[in-house]
């Protein structure tokens, strides 16, 4: 277990930078802006950009949370089991008996049917949240830059700052959700570790 942890420690620190890298580089000048189209009535349109910010494509923020997604089912089997898991997700917790013993039943079963669906949905919130907050951005300093065209070296300035800020807090918002799904899967029942031990 110390070995899965200190792993996801060092992992989460990796990613952060790696998102925090990505986010800013795509804030550069000429990122977006240089590449193939064609001339329009209101000037010339890029639709393949040579350079593009890394997370403003959905493709590279859903491929991040799916290994994400696969690491923790590996981490979890390893750490559990395949059984652990499934005590884990949809086992009574705690001591009853009696008529109340196969009502926990359907509950913690229910219980656990929703935590799956959390799970499974879990890779998805990731990326549309990382890729929602950069792709706005990238389109608003597009449309700031396009809105009054005399000004247009001037109006994305405030922007760009707005923009250093949210990457930077997209990429802790990435880092520590990865973090605390890993530390949950990390966890399980002490008392279970140490009658095992023992």
């Amino acid at each position: 277990m110390a070995a899965i942890c200190s792993s996801g420690r060092s992992g989460s620190s990796s990613v952060f930078i790696f998102i925090l890298t990505a986010n800013w580089i795509s804030l550069l000048p000429g990122a977006g802006t240089i590449g193939w189209g064609h001339e329009t009535a209101h000037g010339f349109q890029v639709d393949q950009p040579l350079l593009r910010g890394a997370n403003a494509d959905l493709n590279m923020t859903l491929a991040m949370a799916l290994v994400f997604f696969a690491c923790w089912i590996v981490w979890a089997v390893q750490e559990v089991g395949v059984r652990g898991m499934l005590r884990e997700l949809f086992a009574p917790k705690g001591e009853t008996t009696g008529w109340l013993r196969p009502l926990m039943l359907v509950v913690f079963f229910a219980a656990g049917m929703l935590e799956v669906i959390s799970i499974l949905f879990r890779p998805v919130s990731l990326s549309f949240r990382l890729y929602g907050n950069v792709f706005a951005g990238e389109n608003m300093l597009e449309a700031m830059a396009t809105v009054v065209p005399a000004l247009g070296w001037l109006l994305p300035v405030p922007f760009y700052f707005l923009e250093l800020l949210v990457g930077l807090v997209q990429a802790l918002v990435f880092m520590l959700l990865t973090a605390v799904f890993t530390l949950l899967i990390c966890q399980h029942d002490e008392t279970a570790t140490a009658g095992a031990s023992g």
